[in-house]
């Protein structure tokens, strides 16, 4: 306790003053950053599906309803599909931040979020990803536990070093376009089939991307050549056929053309993709119906 001195006492020796110090002044809680953080996570998903992507997540509901398990587990791999995807999202677009705020097709206020929030971004991610692992280890089983390990780390790969390996970064994308499915427990078959469509539909936004790509100085497949693209396309195609005969015939599987088609048709990268992601649906299904009448 000070005692009151003469305001015109300069010389009285000063008193010491008790302070108190709290735990918040020592350690704030950045509630703030954290509210932040979880907007921008779900922002980045949300912008995706404005956008038209997504695809893989109504591929996994389509698979889950097909499937007819019971109620709990359909839930389940609702639920930890919704998550994954959703970190999928999340982490390429913080590490892709200081690239994209020069890309004028991405939400600016959502790079400017991850761009002042990045280590507590960086923190929320690790264990977000973590506790989606215990989820499907726990709700799901093993199998399902190692494709969201897998699918997780190869979306950091792709992020981090194969982004601007041409050809690579078209197969990559499609390797997690099929770890994704299997998160749900579907077929070999259906699960290269989702590989092949997420490669098409990656090499289609890559196009579409080939600008800003080029501006930032990554070397896609589209930035690398127009002709690497359309013979990667070709290549894809074939492989569609091959996946296809079986089941529909040789003659309807020469549809597998249509996304090769698109691009010479369309004129225009994302009216292609558009189109594509239409006939993959449509086909999708198909086989869906197909598979649940042979059961």
């Amino acid at each position: 306790m000070i005692r009151s001195t003469n305001m015109n006492s300069y010389d009285a020796e000063p008193q010491p003053v008790a302070v108190t110090v709290t735990a918040a002044d020592v350690l704030p809680v950045p509630w703030a950053s954290v509210r932040a953080v979880l907007w921008a996570g779900v922002a980045s998903t949300l912008y995706r599906f404005r956008r038209g992507e997504g695809a893989l997540l109504a591929i996994n509901f389509s698979l889950i309803a097909y499937q007819g398990m019971s109620v709990p587990r359909s839930m389940a791999q609702a639920l930890v599909s919704v998550l994954v995807l959703l970190l999928m999202y999340a982490f390429n677009d913080l590490y892709d931040a200081p690239t994209d705020s020069i890309n004028p097709k991405k939400d600016r206020f959502l790079i400017a979020t991850y761009l002042e929030h990045r280590q507590t971004s960086a923190v929320a991610l690790v264990v977000l990803k973590l506790g989606a692992v215990g989820l499907a280890f726990a709700s799901l089983g093993g199998r399902a536990a190692l494709a969201v390990v897998g699918v997780l780390l190869a979306n950091m790969v792709y992020s981090t070093l194969l982004k601007g390996v041409p050809v690579i970064d078209v197969a990559w994308c499609g390797l997690w376009g099929g770890l994704f499915a299997t998160i749900v427990g579907a077929a070999p078959s259906l699960i290269l089939l989702v590989g092949l469509m997420t490669a098409v539909c990656h090499l289609y936004q890559a196009l579409d991307d080939r600008v800003a790509d080029a501006a930032n100085g990554i070397t896609t497949t589209a930035v690398r050549s127009a002709l690497l693209s359309k013979s990667l396309l070709c290549a894809l195609s074939v492989l569609l056929f091959l996946n296809l005969r079986a089941a529909l015939g040789g003659t309807w599987a020469l549809s597998a053309c249509v996304p090769l088609l698109c691009l010479f048709v369309a004129g225009n990268a994302r009216i292609g993709w558009l189109l594509t992601k239409i006939y993959f649906g449509v086909v999708w299904l198909y086989l869906l119906g197909i598979a649940h009448a042979a059961g």
